[in-house]
């Protein structure tokens, strides 16, 4: 019995392990492509994109993954990625630009990685993407699309690079093409769409990232301090310096605002949730503690 325990003990924890190396692995893949930039939107918050993008769920031993990877995405792991010529990731992009990209994967989770792995056939006939109440097709066609396979051949290898062979290979790509009467969706304009993966519902609301608050130069914060009277406070006069007060304190605030958070409201606050027994917490979207289960409450 006490065997049996500990073998289902060390499942859960390589299930809630498996789980961070995906996330932990995006959120680096974003940090490794962040010095690119689309020419499109202006700067990108690159790991705020991933992360907003893609919907993992880890429950009851088995891992979801639906990952939307939008144009913008795309463009900066490809710029990213070694050995690809700016010429080949331009004519990648052309490649991708008819679809709307998503990166799948379910498996049965162990202590190793992934088991069980789905293949293409399996995944796509388990899904469903409904863009702003239209519904969307991936024709199997499309599915094997000359001009679109080297960036998806460029993508997954920039995952299996992060999250390692055992997890990346599992990943299958869907491409759904954009009818000609539907505006392709960008993440920084307002849009919906619903992807239903198996028995999970997944609901993006766009936007889902914006471009950084433009942050005040030092050159503009420091150059008031050059008009204050130096001479102002060595007045030896004891009643001068009572009866004016005031002049020290209005030097301070030109010195502390630059570094003082109350610049800090420029950055939009996200709520979160936080899962009652570990004290994890999670972006507001989650409902559940992906790794336990555990149903989430507001903070």
């Amino acid at each position: 019995m006490d065997q049996r325990s500990n073998i289902r003990s060390d499942i859960r924890q390589g299930c809630r392990g498996l789980a961070r190396v995906w996330l932990v692995g995006l959120a680096m893949l974003a940090v490794s492509s962040g010095g690119a930039q689309a020419a499109t939107v202006g700067i990108v918050d690159v790991k705020a994109l991933a992360q907003e993008t893609q919907r993992l769920t880890n429950y009851a031993g088995q891992f979801y993954l639906a990952w939307w990877v939008p144009q913008t995405l795309a463009e900066t792991m490809l710029r990213a990625a070694p050995n690809v010529s700016q010429t080949d990731v331009d004519q990648m992009l052309r490649g991708l630009e008819p679809y709307m990209v998503f990166a799948l994967s379910r498996g049965q989770e162990g202590v190793n990685g992934l088991e069980d792995l789905q293949n293409k056939a399996e995944l796509l006939s388990h899904s469903r993407l409904t863009v702003n109440g239209q519904l969307m097709k991936a024709a199997p066609a499309d599915q094997d699309d000359p001009a679109a396979q080297p960036g998806l051949a460029a993508i997954k290898s920039a995952l299996v690079s992060m999250l390692g062979s055992a997890n990346g290979r599992g990943v299958e790509f869907a491409l759904y093409r954009w009818p000609p009467d539907v505006q392709p969706l960008d993440p920084a304009l307002s849009g919906k769409f619903e992807y239903v993966f198996y028995h999970k519902h997944y609901l993006w609301h766009l936007p889902v990232w914006a471009p950084a608050a433009p942050q005040p130069t030092r050159a503009a914060v420091v150059a008031p301090l050059a008009t204050v009277p130096p001479a102002a406070p060595a007045t030896p006069v004891p009643p001068v310096a009572r009866a004016m007060p005031v002049a020290p304190p209005a030097a301070a605030p030109a010195v502390v605002a630059p570094g003082n958070p109350a610049a800090a409201p420029a950055v939009p606050v996200q709520r979160r949730k936080v899962d009652p027994v570990t004290g994890e917490e999670f972006p507001e979207r989650y409902d559940y503690n992906p790794y336990t289960g555990q149903r989430l409450v507001s903070q």
